[in-house]
């Protein structure tokens, strides 16, 4: 682990995340179709690691673990457009604390209902310097909020926008650094490659236009739209969406060089950290699926690129490591106080003898499982070997066996092999345990709404979305009375 005196020796730290990019579409990760050069450059020069999990994936628990370290039920964003706890510890305060100079570009989505609110400082969780919108996905004709909660419209794509404000965090902080001798620390987020696809400057859908991309073998003939009861897509509709789900990873491939080429020039890359990564992946047909908030690989894994010249050994890391891990990581390479009561382990030890198995988890379905007809939530585990889940009831979801079916096409719930029904009761003792170390169990996701005291801010987002309302629970529970039964 590494130590620092002071905060003229600490590192800068440039904290890059995308939204729904899988670990399956970079070409630093064997995709030979996604034209992805700055991040492929990037990642020679820097850790990979091959099974960064997304510890709950759907945006805002993600969101709210990578900044935190904590669970979502200690974070308490547990679902999309619910509001993170502002009173918990973030990296931003460890790093604040320590003397660095924070600021928070892009996407935000912690915040609650409405989408369009402005962030007051209280709920920054810790951050100073401020652009950013609470969630949107309209790239072409987006807005952001500053530290004062004025409104300003982005004029052309919203990514390149905040590139740009991350470029201007950078200069300044770096000549001040030169000065005062103050680190800076930026969070930067940017919406794509979340859907809708494809909305990015013409020239990166070109780079697509007439490819035949090379589909997932885990995609079947047909795809189920969201929500139920629309029909289906072929695979040829498949390879259209992820063409543009392509040119949207180029997109930022080139904002990224931006940012490395600006760090390369200010000859701060010596005393930078930076880090690309994103919250969660994208299903694209895969099992018969779209989107997330599901614990297949396409869905669980994320790149993970971490860079510090000098300090950090380029190279493939395959053992699990989990979004939940990253703030800690960062404070021990930074040499700074972490965040008390961390869920999260430091990413930067040594893995030989660290613990193999990650949590995943969706506590409670938002709109796009709902849609999909998934009407309960799961938890589960993902090992080096091992992928297993059960649903919020504690009845059987998935089990794979990774090594065997990378494609995660036989279920072994299903399929029982040799030893897997003992395996699965060992993974379900280590979920269970894991769990309850972490201060949780396997529960209902109604009965978390209720008893955990999200009811309120839970129908206040149901009503800003035109969704029906949970209902107070009887004596008798809910009978037929809830809105998904």
């Amino acid at each position: 682990m590494i130590a620092l005196e002071g905060s003229v020796n600490r590192p800068n730290i440039l904290f890059v995340f995308s939204d729904q990019h899988r670990v399956q579409s970079l070409g630093c990760y064997g995709n030979a179709d996604v034209l992805s050069p700055v991040f492929d450059g990037f990642a020679s020069e820097s850790r990979r690691y091959t099974t960064c999990v997304s510890t709950s994936p759907v945006c805002v628990p993600a969101r709210g673990t990578i900044l935190t370290g904590l669970h979502a039920w200690q974070h308490r964003a547990i679902t999309n457009d619910l509001p993170v706890d502002a009173s918990v510890r973030s990296i931003a305060h460890a790093l604040r604390d320590a003397g660095y100079s924070t600021g928070y570009v892009g996407k935000w989505h912690l915040g609650g209902v409405p989408r369009d609110r402005a962030i007051p400082a209280g709920e920054r969780l810790g951050f100073q310097e401020w652009k950013a919108a609470e969630c949107t996905h309209d790239y072409a004709d987006s807005w952001f909020h500053d530290e004062n909660e004025v409104r300003h419209e982005i004029d052309g794509f919203e990514s390149e926008t905040h590139t740009d404000l991350a470029l201007d965090f950078i200069a300044r902080h770096q000549a001040a650094r030169e000065s005062t001798g103050e680190p800076w620390a930026l969070v930067l987020s940017w919406g794509p490659p979340h859907d809708p696809y494809g909305v990015v400057p013409q020239r990166f859908r070109d780079l697509y236009a007439g490819k035949e991309l090379a589909l997932r073998e885990n995609v079947p003939e047909e795809v189920a739209l969201i929500p139920v009861g629309r029909g289906t897509i072929d695979r040829a509709e498949v390879g259209r969406r992820l063409a543009d789900y392509y040119a949207q990873i180029s997109y930022l491939d080139e904002q990224f060089g931006r940012l490395l080429g600006e760090i390369d020039q200010l000859g701060a890359a010596d005393d930078t950290i930076v880090v690309y990564t994103s919250d969660h992946g994208d299903m694209l047909g895969s099992q018969g699926k779209l989107m997330k908030q599901l614990p297949y690989d396409e869905s669980i894994l994320v790149p993970l690129i971490v860079r510090w010249p000098g300090r950090i050994e380029p190279g493939i890391e395959s053992q699990p490591i989990g979004l939940i891990d990253l703030a800690p990581m960062l404070c021990s390479l930074a040499g700074v106080d972490g965040v008390a009561g961390v869920a999260g382990a430091d990413g930067t030890a040594d893995p030989v003898g660290r613990d193999d198995a990650q949590l995943i988890y969706n506590m409670v379905p938002c709109h796009q499982a709902i849609d999909r007809g998934e009407t309960r939530g799961w938890y589960g585990i993902r090992t080096a070997r091992y992928t297993y889940a059960l649903w919020d009831d504690g009845e059987p979801f998935c089990f794979f066996d990774n090594q065997a079916d990378p494609l995660q096409l036989s279920n072994l719930f299903a399929h029982p092999t040799n030893g897997s029904e003992r395996e699965a009761a060992r993974l379900r003792a280590r979920l269970e345990a894991m769990l309850d170390a972490a201060g949780w169990s396997v529960r209902k996701w109604d009965e978390v709404i209720v008893d955990e005291g999200y009811l309120e801010v839970w129908n206040e987002s149901q009503r800003w979305f035109g969704r029906e309302e949970l209902p107070v629970r009887g004596a008798d529970g809910y009978g037929n009375a809830g809105p998904y039964w």
